[in-house]
């Protein structure tokens, strides 16, 4: 994902999940050869000394990516779990417009969720 946040929710103690990623279906019209261009590629690929985006830098690397006090376009999954974060009790979807807090590397993600 490009953005998630975990918290209580109200007196039960039920937990709420929100993943976020950006939502390029705002900037690339479908089916317009960008679009088609990025089908083919599918996901940006990170190698060790470079990347090969899916889209053009403008897009992924600045429009389309959810920097820390930004807002930006995102598709988002919101899931609400029991207290003891093992029971799936609602799923909802929505398109939104998120402003990320920080940004994280994986391991520090990783952590901020596992702690």
């Amino acid at each position: 994902p490009d953005g998630f946040y975990v918290r209580a929710l109200g007196p039960i103690g039920n937990i709420e999940i929100g993943v976020h990623i950006a939502d390029v279906a705002h900037f690339v019209k479908e089916g317009s050869p960008l679009d088609v261009e990025a089908s083919q590629r599918g996901t940006t690929v990170y190698l060790i000394d470079r990347r090969l985006d899916m889209l053009p830098g403008v897009l992924s690397s600045g429009l389309c990516s959810l920097h820390s006090g930004c807002d930006r376009f995102a598709v988002s999954v919101f899931c609400e779990y029991d207290p003891s974060g093992r029971k799936l009790l609602s799923t909802q979807y929505a398109r939104t417009v998120l402003r990320n807090s920080y940004t994280l590397a994986y391991e520090e993600a990783h952590t901020v969720v596992f702690s």
